[in-house]
């Protein structure tokens, strides 16, 4: 409490103070209070703007020796040093240190505002002289122009292309996108063989086998393990003979040649490109006369043919002359097509085809001119909706016309019927060849056994249906020991003519009468007979015909029946029916 100060005052006089006074000024000085955000912390320098050169030197430059330094609160008191004294008052001698303080601070940091923007100038003027700016310009900065739809145009007016920047949302893709930017500014690769010299190789790693997938089934081919043995045979056989060392040989003599034409291509390549010169083919001089043109010329006295001569004008003729074409026998001949067999329906269908295709083609020409449209086809039906008016003037006139369009129209429909049917000697050709099927590979034959052939129109019934379906064979009558009918033919008139055989000969019509007479003497009832008076024997296929013709034979005896036989080799027929028994007589 008793201690006294000594401060120096500005004119070199010291004056003592009480210390108590002291500390009583500095506890009634404002001291300036701190800003804090609403975190308690203090709050960040304000970054280094970019000043402007003008306003800096327009700003006064505060602190600066020689200059006066404004203290905030005394802007009525002169500065410090001048005129103050302690018959003034007593002057804040800490207050005035702090404001110096400040204003050092503030040169100081005009100062290096000052040095960054004269580097950043410098920097600017750099980069514009190194893109191609005069001195004392720079890179302007483009405007901005948008359309009315807001797009942005360039100079000449046209839309800039604006890419769509993809911005990931989730956060698997943001850290992706983290670990990617991380190893670029490391240097790894994305495959991540910077990880590669972390490992040790020294270290025992138990290794995980993944399990091959199933593979699907491999089916071997026929006779594929048959060929791969007699390889392996044939292998081993050339072995022990000393011929694979041929093979060798002549596999390795394979691979030289190889070997050059490879060295000689590299060679031609090395030379370059040869500039490739036309040949010069020499032409055989121009004959006076070509030597298709001789014959045409007169003779000399000697017999000789000379040029510029006269031509021989009586060797002239109206005719061409054809020549005769060379067969070349080089060119293997195209073999036939086979015939195609279609089914009704199929020619049905092609039949119709056709049939539209003509009657296009007629239209077609009715179209462009080239054939007349027929006249209207009127018949009694629609007579009135054709004719009309000339229908109703004179009825019976036009009804007498009309019956003789349809009666022509019938008339020139049988005509062409007629014209299209075949002649004679053809249908008969046609219609033998259908039932005699030469073109089938094999030949359908029929053994009947006959139990009577006393009946004459029997006999005339299969005699004439033999001929008709063109059949081959022969009816051996043996009356007391066997009748025997073979048949050789198509299928078409072998189907027919068992037919007939079988159902359609009454065998049994000359004993209705005798059978109702023994039925009345018969009161018993008894079972129904065995219809045996004509048996198939047998029915098979054979290579070839035995017979050429058809032929009704009567015989005296087995003997004559078995030799008429022989000669045509077909006695084995009279052995089947020697040896036939009907299976129904077992039943």
């Amino acid at each position: 409490m008793g201690e006294e100060v000594t401060i120096d005052d500005a004119d070199g006089v010291k004056s003592v103070e009480p210390a108590a006074e002291k500390v009583e000024e500095e506890a009634t000085e404002e001291k300036p209070r701190k800003r804090r955000n609403r975190w308690g912390q203090e709050p960040e320098m304000p970054p280094q703007a970019m000043i402007g050169a003008d306003a800096l030197a327009l700003a006064p430059m505060a602190g600066l020796p020689g200059m006066p330094l404004a203290l905030p609160g005394d802007a009525d008191f002169p500065p410090a040093g001048f005129g103050a004294g302690p018959a003034g008052g007593n002057m804040d001698l800490s207050a005035a240190a702090s404001a110096a303080r400040d204003a050092l601070e503030k040169a100081k940091r005009a100062a290096m505002f000052q040095r960054q923007i004269q580097e950043q100038m410098a920097k600017l003027k750099n980069q514009g002289l190194a893109g191609g700016f005069m001195p004392g310009e720079g890179p302007k900065a483009r405007k901005l122009i948008l359309d009315e739809f807001g797009r942005e145009l360039d100079e000449e007016g046209n839309v800039v292309p604006m890419k769509p920047q993809v911005v990931s949302t989730l956060k698997v893709n943001i850290n992706r996108e983290k670990e990617a930017r991380l190893k670029k500014i490391l240097g790894l690769k994305k495959d991540g063989s910077g990880e590669a010299s972390y490992f040790d190789t020294t270290l025992k790693s138990v290794s995980r086998t993944e399990r091959p997938k199933r593979k699907t089934f491999r089916f071997i081919e026929e006779g594929a393990l048959v060929k791969k043995e007699q390889r392996l045979v044939k292998k081993m056989q050339e072995k022990a003979l000393g011929m694979d060392r041929e093979k060798k040989e002549d596999k390795r003599k394979k691979e030289e040649k190889k070997d050059e034409k490879k060295e000689e291509e590299e060679k031609q390549a090395e030379m370059g490109i040869r500039k490739i010169e036309p040949k010069i083919m020499r032409r055989e001089p121009i004959p006076d006369v070509e030597w298709w043109d001789m014959p045409f010329l007169k003779e000399d006295m000697n017999g000789q043919k000379k040029a510029y001569t006269e031509v021989n004008v009586e060797k002239i003729t109206p005719y061409v002359e054809h020549p005769i074409p060379i067969k070349i026998t080089t060119e293997k001949e195209v073999a036939e097509a086979a015939m195609m067999h279609l089914t009704p329906k199929e020619r049905k269908k092609l039949r119709r085809l056709k049939r539209q295709e003509r009657t296009q083609e007629i239209r077609d020409k009715i179209k462009m001119g080239i054939l007349q449209p027929p006249p209207p086809k009127v018949k009694m039906s629609n007579l009135m909706r054709v004719l009309g008016d000339e229908a109703i003037a004179d009825p019976s006139t036009v009804e007498r016309k009309v019956r003789q369009q349809v009666e022509q129209r019938r008339k020139e429909h049988e005509q062409r019927n007629e014209a299209r049917k075949l002649p004679v000697e053809e249908r008969k050709a046609k219609k033998r060849q259908k039932w005699m099927a030469e073109g089938e590979p094999t030949t359908q034959v029929l053994v009947f056994k006959i139990k009577d052939l006393a009946n004459k129109r029997h006999l005339f019934k299969i005699d004439m249906n033999a001929q008709q379906f063109h059949l081959t064979g022969c009816c051996i009558t043996c009356p007391g020991v066997a009748n025997i009918v073979i048949v050789e033919g198509g299928p078409r008139a072998i189907k027919r003519y068992k037919k007939l055989m079988i159902r359609r000969i009454k065998w049994t019509e000359d004993q209705n009468v005798d059978d109702d007479d023994d039925d009345d003497d018969d009161e018993e009832v008894t079972a129904p007979k065995l219809m045996d008076h004509c048996v198939l024997v047998w029915e098979g296929v054979v290579k070839n015909r035995n017979f050429k013709n058809w032929k009704v034979t009567h015989a005296r005896s087995e003997q004559e029946a078995r030799k008429t036989l022989s000669d045509r080799g077909g006695e084995h027929y009279w052995e089947m029916l020697a040896r036939f028994r009907d299976h129904r007589l077992d039943i």
